[in-house]
């Protein structure tokens, strides 16, 4: 059974089509990259997982169930972590908002929850920033932090809005390493635009632009990227072979 499956779905806002006859299954232990413009519709995608919105058309159902009964098995990462950097907390707190249970209230930890939020941070290989204030950190470094509070209550499907997003080059390269190492344990969908950091570690990526085609990574390419965009855009990757039985021209 898949872990996400989307079938016919229609989206819209106020009138305005964001995704229409969206196909889309997402098999357990798989990354999967979420590629297309600003406005294409990816972030409502993963919304529509979430449960937080829900289609005009179609059917979604992730574990089998509806979004809303999936939501605790579930880690997200938005575009914009409300997370205010002025704030006076430290890594291991941010961690340990992701590891709230029910009558836990900031300041008011138990053993179990930071032993989980700490295990987080070393899985993000951030064990060394605990202590550390989260306003003094790089923005690779709060990325990793943030990353590890979507991870903190142990969910099977997590669920990323551009992570490498004003990330340094040799930043995004080591976070795509610790993402794929999650895996199988954890299933991994990312929205991207740089897709030379995510390429050597997905075999498929989605691209969304209101409607949604999925390809091999290796057949990603400038014609496609330049279709999807609707312009000239420059692409950086990785080259990997094709996987028997896999197909440039489904």
């Amino acid at each position: 059974m898949a872990l996400i499956e989307l079938k016919g779905v229609d989206f819209a806002y106020n009138g305005h089509t964001v995704l229409s006859g969206v196909d889309l299954n997402v098999e357990p232990g798989e990354m999967l990259a979420i590629l297309g413009p600003n406005g294409g519709g990816k972030t409502t995608l993963l919304r529509l997982v979430l449960g937080q919105v829900h289609p005009q058309a179609g059917t979604v159902r992730i574990f089998g169930q509806a979004p809303a009964a999936a939501r605790s098995r579930i880690g997200y990462l938005p575009q914009h972590a409300e997370v205010d950097p002025s704030f006076p907390i430290t890594a291991l707190e941010v961690v340990l908002t992701g590891a709230l249970g029910p009558g836990a209230g900031l300041g008011f930890w138990r053993r179990e929850q930071k032993n989980a939020a700490l295990r987080s941070l070393e899985r993000l290989e951030a064990g060394k920033l605990a202590g550390a204030s989260f306003d003094q950190l790089s923005g690779g470094q709060r990325q990793r932090v943030l990353i590890a509070r979507a991870l903190a209550a142990g969910p099977e499907l997590l669920l990323l809005d551009e992570p490498t997003a004003a990330i340094d080059p040799r930043g995004g390269v080591d976070l795509m390493r610790i993402l794929g190492e999650l895996r199988p344990a954890v299933t991994v969908v990312l929205v991207t635009h740089d897709l030379g950091f995510v390429s050597p570690h997905v075999s498929r990526v989605a691209c969304i632009n209101r409607t949604l085609s999925i390809h091999p990574t290796q057949c990603i390419d400038g014609a496609l990227i330049d279709e999807l965009y609707g312009g000239h855009v420059h692409l950086v990757r990785h080259d990997h072979d094709l996987v028997p039985g896999d197909s440039c021209h489904e």
